[in-house]
């Protein structure tokens, strides 16, 4: 029986597995790969969707990086990723370990919808309850307290009111990822550190987070992968007239004006600026909270 079992084996086509993932790779190389290295080299040209293209090189680069408008939005898309995702982090961990504690598993079927809420609702559907909560005349804030605050005009406050849209559908998503990384977390190892005298907050430090590890990697990477090609939440959220203002529009308003401007080549160049800002972050977050091994 063994030895037919073995010939069989040996009899199989070694080519059969692929062919159940072929469509996927086809679809993957027709909509992702080709369009990625037709966009990187269209970079290198001058072209305005239409006609002939001609080269030029690095032009297009050199033109972005001296291009001030691209660092103020390349920094304002920084600024909702830094103050949005420290945060974020840090209360989706506590509420994570607070649903995940004894006195509150027996409820964990109300506290999870309830949190993870936030993240099921459109992006459109929060940025405009947003914008009446944080609307200067008639906005919520603004009734309670007696007096406009300019919270959509004022510069120096739109960019909060984006970090707290982000803030808050961001806490759902994440409390469910920590929460499955607590679930991997043995009550047996969390008993025995009690047990030895290990108190709440030395339990945290010293056995959850090391053991959570790639969890927090899994989180952190995610996170400013999405933070850093944000786009609806503040177009939505800060649009006067049409576009937002300069001063707090994120980065991918520098691709889609250069498209909407006939600058096809200036465009994909600064999405591919944007590719090599996000592998640095992405190499730099491995490198210091990875664990040691080589990327």
């Amino acid at each position: 029986m063994s030895k037919r079992i073995q010939h069989g084996i040996k009899g199989q086509k070694p080519f059969i597995p692929y062919l159940f993932i072929l469509p996927f790779l086809i679809f993957y190389a027709i909509f992702f790969l080709y369009p990625a290295f037709y966009s990187l080299v269209l970079s290198f040209f001058r072209y305005k969707g239409y006609g002939g293209a001609s080269f030029i090189g690095f032009k297009n680069y050199e033109n972005l990086l001296k291009y001030g408008t691209m660092w103020d939005c390349l920094g304002n898309t920084f600024f909702y990723f830094i103050f949005s995702f420290i945060p974020t982090m840090l209360f989706s961990f506590i509420l994570a370990l607070l649903v995940r504690s004894r006195s509150a598993r027996r409820f964990q079927f109300i506290y999870k919808p309830v949190i993870f809420l936030p993240q099921v609702c459109a992006v459109v559907a929060c940025s405009l309850c947003f914008k009446i909560i944080f609307g200067e005349r008639v906005g919520v804030f603004s009734q309670i307290l007696g007096k406009s605050i300019p919270f959509l005009s004022d510069t120096s406050l739109m960019r909060l009111v984006v970090v707290i849209l982000l803030t808050w559908r961001g806490i759902g998503w994440y409390f469910i990822i920590f929460l499955s990384g607590l679930t991997t977390i043995s009550d047996d190892i969390i008993e025995a550190a009690t047990i030895d005298g290990s108190g709440t907050i030395s339990t945290v430090f010293r056995i959850t987070v090391p053991m959570m590890k790639p969890t927090f990697m899994l989180a952190f990477i995610t996170n400013a992968i999405g933070s850093l090609k944000i786009y609806t939440e503040p177009n939505l959220l800060l649009a006067q007239n049409y576009d937002p203002p300069m001063q707090v529009a994120p980065y991918i308003n520098l691709i889609v004006n250069s498209m909407g401007g006939g600058q096809f080549g200036m465009a994909c160049a600064a999405g591919w600026l944007l590719v090599i800002v996000i592998l640095i972050l992405t190499i730099l977050q491995l490198k210091f909270f990875g664990n040691g091994e080589e990327a």
